[in-house]
């Protein structure tokens, strides 16, 4: 990957930007006046920062950048009081009187689903892990540059640990019951129709399934249990049935809850 910035930017955010080339092992490219297209030659993605925005160029036709997307309205909607199907979820693994546990999210990805745990569970140790690099790239830099008008949305932001690694061998290396609970969103076995927020990301994103050795290994790593995001029929709900179901009696998607406390 290439990186570099806007073609206004100022001299801090150009050495602010080798620095992080330097840390990530990344190229960095002086931008002049040079336009994307030029870039974009050597056939690898550009990153372009500029003041607290990071965008990625897979090509002229695709490009994305952190957004709050769909967390945005679940916020609000915690906000007013309403239920939120992952908090619910989540909630039914720990104590009640104590918000103070972990968490791993294992497939990171845009970061909506890390935000509404965090916002949700401000004294949680969140620990998210993306296996796409541009992708981890754009959320990690976003979840540590965007500031939102509520401060508590920009804690909840900076508050969570993005990783990039995939969770398969993450997983393998960590210590038996190390983690309260591991979270996963793999992709559907029968999609839905596709969200805009994944169109500019279509063929840069990492497919990781939920084998029955993750099962396995998710089991052995975490301490109250797991939750598994999929559509109500999918063959992993009909394989390893869950503890508990948490969703609407319509709903498309919801969350299947393994409590170890049940399956031991």
């Amino acid at each position: 990957m290439i990186i570099t910035t806007s073609q206004k930017a100022s001299l801090s955010v150009k050495e602010e930007t080798k620095e992080l080339a330097d840390s990530l092992n990344l190229a960095y490219r002086e931008r002049h006046k040079k336009p994307i297209s030029e870039l974009l030659l050597s056939d690898m993605p550009v990153a372009v920062i500029s003041k607290n925005q990071l965008t990625i160029y897979f090509n002229e036709n695709q490009e994305h950048r952190f957004h709050l997307s769909m967390a945005q309205l679940r916020i609000l909607r915690l906000q007013r009081g309403e239920d939120d199907h992952l908090v619910k979820a989540v909630g039914s693994l720990i104590d009640e009187s104590s918000d103070a546990f972990s968490i791993i999210d294992c497939t990171l990805g845009l970061g909506s689903d890390s935000i509404i745990m965090s916002y949700a569970f401000p004294n949680a140790h969140i620990i998210g892990v993306e296996a796409s690099f541009p992708i981890w790239l754009s959320t990690w830099f976003g979840l540590k540059s965007f500031t939102h008008e509520d401060i508590s949305v920009t804690n909840a932001l900076r508050r969570i640990d993005a990783r990039y690694d995939n969770f398969e061998s993450y997983l393998q290396a960590l210590p038996n019951h190390s983690v309260d609970i591991l979270y996963f969103d793999p992709m559907f076995e029968v999609p839905i129709e596709e969200s805009p927020q994944f169109k500019p990301l279509r063929g840069h994103t990492s497919e990781g399934k939920i084998t029955k050795s993750i099962i396995k290994e998710a089991k052995r790593v975490s301490r109250l249990g797991f939750i598994i995001k999929e559509r109500p029929f999918s063959s992993i709900f009909q394989d390893f049935s869950p503890s508990k179901w948490v969703g609407g009696k319509y709903s498309r998607i919801g969350y299947g809850v393994y409590s170890n406390k049940e399956l031991q």
